[in-house]
């Protein structure tokens, strides 16, 4: 079957619980504060709840622009289409790639990092082992690429399992961390405080709690998930309601998570385990199976963000191959399954290839290193972008009444305002290659576009401007489907 005769996506197989799970999988709290617990202790003290609180509040007001622009059309390439109709095709374009890098550098890092913390629970003596740390990540991305393939049911489904669990074993270990927190009077453990939401514990004060923002704002990224799955929604307006629901999620979860375990051991002691904090922490509270049980909770929130990252690609690059702008191999669908069968398989093969070259050479793994860091930068980009571009497409009714200018002008801006700030003051301390890579990576898609237009002559480059007026736009229609 070629990619023309294909059939498209299975229709009304999400809801809004589905996006939900979707979106919580792909921000991975757990994986997350494993990974930057250190680091926002580091620059934010105590002040680090604080600091997630600021972050998931402009994470907050960008979701509010994702999920009006949702309103007026959901589909696999939806920012594509958004932009493309009421700016520019070529800039819509741009959108897609700059989609893309952020799903492919974000797996890259994790993919790199599955393998070894796998190895070091259930075989420490072979962490090491270069071969061996490349075979498990390999399984275990094929795996979830398998049960992607599957169809996106089987996935949810999958995700919602995991989480549970995931979120069981974390939480347990949350409450116990408060508990002794509140209880225990031994040296190093901290009682929880109010104060711990002031700038009085960052150091530096406004400064230090500026650099934890800026880490907390990587460490909530990812939200945005159920936007690609627009052309397999029950309702349209569930990926934009799930955003909304899911970034508050989060960001109160980790604030939770800080404010219950931040307090057990002393920073120097975070910071020497900074690569394995949660399973550190509960190594203080109970026995090491109990360690053992949060480390498989930190390896199964990898794998799960792993496969969502790899479900979003693979839906940016069905909807840009449908309208003929990317090779139309990578619009094929699965008859048995409806899924987008090439761009799942392309979007697992680059990650398990970088990690070839991670592992194969010391001279690479450096420049590995810098493109998983540009992740963070490009995810604040692009909410950047798509909340800057809300604004202007609703510019004729911004201020039209006060709901208007609230939703539509107020908290978008100020989403945007705050990422471009955290950018700005996150680029001081941020590598020069880290910034050259990041830079490519973010304005790469424009001389794609053009590149796409001479070779493909699609008919989506013609997409005309419009304006948004008081009644809905017609949802577009793309070419293959005409």
């Amino acid at each position: 079957m070629t990619a023309e005769s294909s059939p498209g996506l299975r229709a009304k197989s999400v809801g809004l619980r589905g996006d939900w799970i979707a979106s919580i999988t792909n921000v991975a709290p757990t994986a997350a504060t494993t990974l930057t617990m250190a680091a926002l202790i580091g620059a934010s003290g105590l002040g680090s709840p604080l600091a997630l609180l600021i972050a998931g509040a402009a994470m907050l007001c960008c979701a509010v622009a994702y999920h009006r622009l949702n309103s007026w059309q959901a589909s696999a390439a939806a920012p594509v289409q958004w932009v493309a109709r009421g700016l520019s095709p070529i800039i819509g374009f741009a959108v897609g790639i700059l989609i893309l890098m952020t799903a492919l550098t974000s797996n890259i890092g994790n993919i790199t990092l599955i393998g070894s913390t796998v190895l070091s629970l259930i075989a420490p003596s072979q962490a090491s082992n270069k071969p061996l740390t490349w075979l498990v990540a390999t399984v275990i991305c094929l795996l979830v690429v398998a049960i992607a393939v599957v169809g996106v049911k089987v996935t949810i489904r999958f995700e919602g399992w995991v989480v549970a669990v995931e979120y069981l074993i974390i939480g347990v270990l949350a409450v116990w961390g408060l508990v002794h927190e509140l209880t225990s009077h031994a040296p190093g453990v901290t009682r929880p405080s109010w104060s711990w939401f002031t700038t009085s514990h960052a150091p530096g004060g406004s400064t230090g709690l500026i650099a934890g923002v800026v880490i907390a704002t990587f460490l909530l990224g990812g939200w945005d998930s159920p936007i690609y799955l627009g052309d397999e929604q029950r309702r349209q307006r569930d990926p934009g309601r799930s955003v909304l629901i899911s970034i508050t999620f989060c960001t109160l979860w980790v604030v939770f998570l800080f404010v219950c375990l931040q307090g057990l051991a002393p920073a120097p002691a975070i910071s020497n385990n900074a690569s394995n904090v949660l399973p550190f922490l509960a190594g203080r509270l109970g026995p090491k199976a109990f360690g053992d049980l949060v480390a498989l909770a930190v390896i199964a929130s990898f794998a799960t963000t792993i496969q969502s990252q790899i479900v979003d690609g693979s839906r940016i690059m069905f909807g840009m191959a449908r309208d003929r702008t990317v090779p139309r191999g990578l619009s094929f669908v699965n008859s048995r399954f409806r899924t987008p069968v090439t761009g799942l398989v392309v979007m697992g093969v680059i990650p398990i290839a970088a990690l070839v070259l991670y592992l194969a050479s010391s001279s690479l793994q450096k420049t590995i290193v810098y493109i998983d860091s540009t992740g963070g930068l490009l995810f604040a980009g692009y909410y950047v972008v798509i909340s800057l571009y809300s604004i202007w497409y609703y510019r004729s009714v911004l201020l039209r009444d006060s709901r208007e200018i609230l939703l539509g002008l107020l908290l978008p801006l100020i989403g945007a305002a705050t990422l471009v700030y955290v950018i700005i003051k996150s680029l001081p301390s941020t590598p020069v290659p880290v910034r050259i890579i990041a830079l490519v990576l973010f304005l790469v898609g424009i001389p794609l576009a053009f590149l796409s237009r001479a070779v493909t002559r699609a008919q989506f480059f013609q997409t005309r401007r419009e304006r948004y007026t008081e009644e809905a736009p017609v949802p577009a229609v793309s070419d293959a489907v005409r």
